[in-house]
């Protein structure tokens, strides 16, 4: 991947109403994390490792009429209930992404868990690629993302169906389509930007240090 400064990262963050561990269990489990993230269908760990000794996870999204997407994945380190840094890649033509790194965030707080993702990719194909990411691809895969931290905020919350109401595309398109005209998430609903990541960016990260630093200055 390209080291240059990106302010086009995606990021999304939402305050889960659970404790930090159910959160760290239903991102981190294969088969939890496919009930929420509409992005995937199917993850799983394989047997192999790549040439570093990372172990190497199988991931598969079928977009329409039975085709299917093909990528792998790599937990690069872990601190558990705290954070978890991960690549990406695809060697499958049908994907525009040639490979990415992330993090996943952890962080408790008064309201539950604060749950943040910052991640970036290269593509493939040139200019064109280039190009289909700037106008759409990009947009599109950071409200998945965005869909996919809802869902497991309401699933935490009690909603056992959201798991089941939130996996139809349908329903994705037309939450894509109002968030592109200019439609915001209501107060305490997952959010979503492209940028940098950094800290001036958020919303609840800040409210959730703000918190921390109130505590830290009472004890």
């Amino acid at each position: 991947m390209s080291r240059s400064p990106r302010v086009r990262k995606i990021v999304v963050e939402v305050i889960v109403p659970a404790p930090v561990e159910v959160v760290w269990k239903r991102s981190q489990d294969p088969g939890l994390h496919t009930a929420w993230d509409i992005r995937f269908n199917h993850i799983a760990y394989m047997d192999n490792t790549d040439e570093r000794g990372f172990h190497l996870m199988d991931y598969r999204t079928n977009i329409i009429l039975g085709i299917t997407i093909n990528g792998y994945g790599r937990y690069l380190g872990n601190s558990e209930h705290f954070h978890s840094s991960f690549e990406f890649d695809s060697d499958d033509w049908k994907s525009i992404i040639r490979n990415g790194r992330g993090i996943w965030l952890y962080r408790p707080c008064p309201e539950g868990t604060l749950f943040k993702t910052v991640y970036d990719y290269d593509v493939r194909y040139g200019l064109p690629g280039a190009l289909l990411d700037r106008l759409l691809f990009r947009s599109l895969l950071q409200l998945a993302t965005e869909w996919g931290f809802e869902t497991l905020r309401q699933w935490c919350a009690g909603d056992d169906r959201a798991t089941a109401h939130r996996r139809s595309r349908i329903r994705f398109v037309m939450f894509y389509l109002r968030r592109r005209c200019g439609l915001q998430p209501r107060s305490g609903e997952a959010r979503s930007w492209l940028g940098s990541g950094q800290i001036n960016e958020t919303l609840y990260e800040k409210a959730v240090l703000n918190d921390s630093a109130v505590v830290g200055r009472a004890t």
